[in-house]
């Protein structure tokens, strides 16, 4: 194993099968990231993840763990692996990870009526995961599902290293057992959406109250419409971008891909693009210039599309 316990995070970078071993814990590798760059960056995350030690075994106080992550979160109570691991059986099975790393909590402070959890990024890039209390001893609250909850934040937490927007709530939302979030989870790409969203229902609730109220008389057919115009662009938005994905996938599948979702979840928006418009007899062709350039692409290309039983020679991984 790569991990030597809660005490000792560390890797055998001696074994040629490291990075796909890491791969399989939702360590990816970064765009354009070598070998050597990839090492550097998982030490120094693995180095950070033992600092969170003192919050699981209860060493340090709830306000040390606030100025870590930025806000105010009362005391906490890590989250039972068990409950993880229901998280971690849906991304390990849609995308290939299972991701044992990231650091999970139950907060005691309240952080909103309809807040479920979240995943904060701390100043140094570390994925911490907050989840509501509540859902310590209940499988759902609200609308929200405890595994839905904790494996759509997963998923974020991994593509983190990719810093690549257009698709990160696709595949987010594909580990729902909702099919209407999951078409419609990539309308939402950036906060701004949502809030431009909320703002003309806001308004358009609040011109009703003022005119059956009596208070002024005005028309409610163009609030209506701007109520209805945003959603309907973000609707219209995600349409294309979904045939490209589905177009990629398909291509994958041809090409012989055990889990194509696995390998789009790895890949770049413009990668995604580019693989959906390349001819089939190219297929190969872009595989090759890839991995030849990525040590991400021979990673999932090794894992995803031609699966192996014996680790490869270690002068096949990129330098």
């Amino acid at each position: 194993m790569i991990f030597n316990g809660t005490e000792n995070w560390t890797v055998d970078w001696d074994n040629p099968n490291t990075p796909y071993e890491l791969d399989s814990h939702g360590l990816i590798a970064a765009p354009g990231e070598t070998l050597e760059a990839f090492s550097a960056r998982i030490d120094e995350l693995l180095r950070t993840r033992a600092r969170f030690d003192i919050w699981t075994d209860g060493r340090a106080s709830a306000e040390s763990l606030e100025s870590e992550v930025g806000f105010k979160v009362g005391a906490v109570e890590p989250i039972d692996p068990g409950i993880v691991a229901e998280a971690a059986d849906k991304t390990e099975k849609l995308f290939g990870f299972r991701a044992d790393w990231v650091p999970a909590f139950f907060p005691t402070r309240g952080l909103g009526m309809l807040w479920g959890g979240c995943t904060v990024i701390t100043d140094s890039g570390f994925p911490v995961f907050f989840l509501r209390r509540g859902f310590r001893d209940k499988q759902k609250l609200f609308i929200y599902r405890r595994d839905e909850l904790l494996s759509h934040e997963l998923c974020h937490a991994v593509r983190g290293c990719l810093e690549d927007e257009p698709y990160e709530e696709h595949f987010a939302y594909m580990t729902s057992d909702s099919a209407f979030r999951r078409w419609t989870g990539n309308c939402f790409r950036r906060e701004w959406d949502a809030i431009a969203f909320l703002i003309p229902v806001v308004l358009l609730l609040a011109v009703q109250i003022v005119v059956y109220t009596g208070l002024l008389n005005l028309p409610l057919l163009p609030f209506w419409i701007i109520a209805f115009a945003f959603p309907a662009f973000l609707v219209v938005r995600n349409i294309p971008g979904r045939r490209t994905f589905f177009a990629a996938r398909a291509k994958l599948e041809k090409a012989g891909f055990a889990n194509p979702d696995a390998a789009l979840f790895r890949m770049t928006s413009d990668e995604i693009r580019t693989l959906a418009r390349t001819p089939d007899d190219r297929i190969e062709r872009y595989f090759e210039e890839k991995t030849g350039a990525e040590l991400r692409w021979q990673i999932l290309i090794h894992r995803f599309q031609h699966p192996q039983t014996e680790p490869p020679h270690e002068n096949s991984i990129p330098e």
